[in-house]
């Protein structure tokens, strides 16, 4: 077991306390078992860490402690974070195709990947080193797994479609469905319109479980390097998502949309089709965007405007009945028949 003065070269870190305190595991303030890691951000959380069993905390350089052994460090949580994946390391699964799985004479599948129980990997298809595709995931026709990419189960990558290198797919996610796309005859009736484009996944991308991402129509779909995809988001055909932007839980993206570098999109919000969100900009949560958000902007509501204009809109909504008497007694005073 690694000691704190171990953990304190590994993270960098100020240690104070007793540099010989072994740590067993990493656990939560709440439920920590003796032996443990946790973090704090703040001295609340501190203090509950104190009057607990843990063994070692992480907290920011500004706070300190006679009661515990601490790891005091820039950023905790991201310190915390490199922690855990010293401590509680991801198996992976032993190198091979298993044999219940199905792979195209011509796929070039990596002695190194790992390939789980009934996947299917079609003509053409490519899987790189170390990667590991889950248990009844399909790999269409010509699709790309970079390198040490986990595909979990029940991953759907359709034809001619790439996945980056070390990418996260959680399970059932959908990449290179058809983009919804159709044309309408003098008779009204919708003619789909092929989808013959693909999708470009960057590296070090996460998408959570049964997200999907629409192949264009034409050219690219495409996620930028370092992008995190939360659960159950929709992006539609032709999207362009930058690098390192998040994207929170519901969200869904009409085709066309462009989405800047470290841009922030949070949960359900919605995106019409056509539009630019800035680099760095913040879209909070249920918004509704028909237009074009600048670069660093933040906004909110439906339609979608600047925080800090919205709030005064609330704000002189929740005058409004107040308003309403005043304009009545005015009208009764003038004689006027109000509505």
């Amino acid at each position: 077991m690694p000691t704190a003065r171990e953990l304190a070269a590994f993270l960098q870190a100020d240690l104070t306390g007793d540099p010989e305190v072994e740590v067993r595991d990493i656990g939560a303030i709440d439920t920590a078992k003796p032996g443990d890691a946790v973090f704090a951000l703040d001295a609340k959380w501190l203090g509950a860490a104190e009057s607990g069993p843990c063994a070692v905390v992480v907290v920011p350089r500004t706070l300190s402690s006679t009661a515990k052994t601490l790891l005091r460090v820039d950023d905790a949580k991201f310190s915390f974070a490199c922690l855990v994946e010293k401590l509680r390391p991801v198996e992976k699964p032993v190198p091979g195709i298993h044999a219940s799985a199905v792979v195209a004479r011509d796929a070039r599948v990596a002695k190194t990947a790992s390939v789980g129980p009934f996947v299917v990997i079609e003509t053409g298809a490519e899987v790189g080193e170390r990667a590991v595709i889950g248990a009844g995931s399909v790999l269409g026709a010509r699709s790309v797994v970079g390198p040490d990419t986990v595909v979990s189960a029940n991953v759907s990558i359709y034809r001619d479609c790439v996945i980056g290198a070390r990418c996260l797919l959680h399970a059932s996610v959908v990449i290179g469905s058809d983009g919804f796309g159709f044309a309408q005859d003098k008779d009204g009736r919708h003619r789909k319109f092929p989808q013959v484009g693909n999708v470009v996944v960057g590296d070090d991308v996460e998408i959570g479980a049964s997200t999907a991402i629409d192949r264009a129509s034409l050219g690219s779909t495409t996620i930028g390097d370092g992008t995190k995809i939360d659960n159950l988001v929709h992006i539609a055909h032709n999207c362009r998502i930058g690098k390192h932007v998040i994207i929170a839980s519901q969200a869904g993206l009409s085709g066309s949309v462009e989405v800047g570098d470290h841009a922030i999109l949070l949960g359900q919000t919605g995106y019409h089709g056509h539009i630019r969100i800035g680099a760095r900009a913040v879209v909070l949560p249920q918004s509704g965007v028909p237009s074009d958000v600048p670069d660093g902007q933040m906004v909110f509501g439906s339609p979608a405007i600047p925080r800090l204009e919205r709030e005064k809109v609330w704000a002189a909504s929740r005058k409004l009945p107040e308003l309403l008497k005043r304009v009545r007694a005015i009208e009764k005073k003038l004689g006027l028949r109000g509505e």
